[in-house]
């Protein structure tokens, strides 16, 4: 009999307990180390395309670093599709600290631009072009697979061109084959961004081997940096149907929210992962904007497709603000039934009568006692029908999101001046907004609480560049309409830390996205080119 054995499965169990207690404590560092409350991810990604091409990096020998400071330790990127590097720092950040950082090309060759960003609550996504030089760069590429299997391509002997504006419809040089299995043809131009063009692509030289004859130009929008779009010769793909998106902005043109010369409107969702480049057009000048995608069939038999309509391709302007998604059931087309979704933007239909509304909804003033504070709004009516008598109220209220609202006897104008009553209480302006015309149509009321409790002595509004800023208090976006034109915006939590900053701006009016913030009271700086500046208080909800 072997007396050791037991000695034997006691130390056996005894090392498997210690291995087990080890992951068990591990597991819940690293689940304490990724609980929402004490997440601080920089998410790094830079474009080396532009390197690339002026010779500066070679990505099959070369290496990507991103380097901070405060100690945090270098990190080596990973390579990805289209001289993408990327990775992520998810330890040894310390919340609200604004870290420098640069990217390094071997250990040897650095950026001479230095970035910054603030570690915050969640992840933090920096998506860069290596020392900020954008390579304008748009890949077309065409599907012949469906031709070479009616026998209308012959790859052996034939070959692919684009002709388009971005050649005078001269034709390019042969496209080349970049996929031996489903015969795509590429060819790369750089054209300048924002600028439209129209193509088709032709078999050979002959004109009789142009696709689409006695159908519409192909239309592309360019993008900023290096964008690829794909289509099959014809539209001819068994796998995919046509799906036609067709938007009014008639309204939208003509109460100047939309501007011909410099907007554009696309639309994003469930078919496109709520992005892309589906630009909308407006072919016949009518103001019906439109596009026409292929989609996969396999949307016949799965859920609805859910979209939006996005002006300039951001979230912060789609349509239909708080309200759900637009919903179509993609189906088949036999029978002559086509896919075709038509409305009009945010459906502001003139021809539909609708109460009016308003936005930019504010307070002007210095919350201090027997200052005067002055209610502002925009008003709208979607057919043309000016504002009535507007219906004004002034709220007291205990908390700063104004749960609790307390009216203030006899105060039904715009303007309001602040009480002894009012010291220690967030004041609120709430607004009605009336029709002149007819039933004097009312719409929803709208109310802004002041930034602060209304105290005794104060910070004067300083005398500044920022005209105003709305909505305040915001959910999500912030307006900023300056007196001239902004160089810089930057934004300031109530210690003092820097946790926002937006150089070379350059415009009067700017939208800023502060979803990514937590609730709370922060201070915005704003700067012109002349070192003017401008301060104001914004609460994020």
């Amino acid at each position: 009999m072997n007396l050791n054995r037991p000695h034997r499965i006691f130390s056996t169990i005894g090392i498997i307990l210690l291995i087990f207690t080890t992951f068990q404590i591990r597991a819940q560092r690293e689940k304490s180390i990724f609980t929402p409350d004490t997440v601080f991810i920089l998410q790094f990604q830079v474009n080396m395309s532009k390197a690339v091409q002026d010779g500066i990096f070679r990505p099959d020998s070369g290496v990507v670093d991103v380097v901070l400071d405060h100690e945090v330790p270098v990190l080596r990127l990973v390579p990805g599709a289209g001289y993408k590097y990327s990775g992520s720092i998810i330890a040894g950040l310390d919340s609200g600290v604004t870290y420098h950082y640069k990217y390094r090309i071997n250990d040897s060759i650095w950026e001479t631009v230095t970035r910054t960003a603030t570690a915050v609550e969640g992840i933090t996504s920096l998506n860069d072009w290596w020392n900020n030089e954008v390579m304008n760069s748009t890949l077309f590429r065409v599907n012949m697979k469906y031709q070479v299997e009616s026998g209308r391509f012959h790859p052996e002997s034939d070959h692919m061109v684009i002709l388009g504006s971005m050649n005078d419809w001269q034709g390019s040089t042969a496209m080349q084959r970049t996929d031996t299995v489903n015969f795509l043809y590429s060819i790369s131009y750089s054209l300048d961004p924002g600028s439209i063009q129209e193509y088709k692509f032709r078999i050979n030289s002959d004109s009789s081997g142009l696709e689409l004859l006695n159908k519409p130009n192909r239309m592309l929008r360019i993008a900023e940096g290096a964008t690829e779009v794909t289509n099959d010769f014809d539209n001819v793909n068994p796998a995919k149907l046509p799906m036609t998106f067709n938007c009014n902005m008639k309204y939208f043109i003509q109460a100047g929210h939309f501007d011909l010369a410099s907007d554009f409107l696309d639309v994003a969702g469930s078919f496109n992962n709520w992005e892309g480049q589906d630009i909308l057009f407006d072919l016949l000048n009518d103001s019906m904007y439109t596009v026409t995608l292929f989609l996969d069939t396999a949307f016949i038999h799965g859920n609805p497709l859910e979209f939006k309509f996005r002006i300039n391709g951001n979230w912060n302007s789609a349509e239909l603000w708080g309200k759900p998604n637009r919903i179509y059931t993609f189906h088949d087309t036999t029978g002559n039934n086509p896919n075709v979704f038509s409305c009009w933007y945010d459906d502001k239909n003139p021809g539909i009568l609708m109460p009016p509304w308003v936005y930019n909804v504010g307070i002007q003033g210095n919350i201090i006692q027997k200052q005067v504070l002055t209610g502002f709004y925009s008003y709208e009516n979607v057919n043309g029908i000016p504002e009535g008598i507007s219906l004004y109220k002034w709220y007291q209220s205990n908390d700063s999101l104004g749960t609790t609202l307390i009216p203030i006897d006899s105060a039904w104008h715009i303007n309001y001046t602040i009480d002894t009553t009012d010291i220690g209480k967030w004041l609120v302006f709430e607004v009605t907004p009336v029709a002149a015309s007819g039933d004097s149509a009312m719409g929803l009321p709208v109310r802004v609480i002041t930034p602060c409790k209304a105290g005794t002595v104060g910070i004067e509004d300083l005398g500044n560049i920022i005209a105003r800023g709305y909505p305040n208090p915001t959910h999500r976006y912030l307006e900023i309409e300056a007196l001239s034109p902004l160089e810089k915006i930057e934004m300031y939590g109530y210690n003092g830390i820097r946790i926002l900053s937006l150089p070379g701006i350059n415009q009067k009016r700017v939208r800023i996205d502060l979803s990514d913030l937590p609730a709370g009271l922060y201070i915005l700086k704003a700067l012109n080119r002349n070192k003017e500046s401008g301060m104001m208080k914004v609460v994020k909800l």
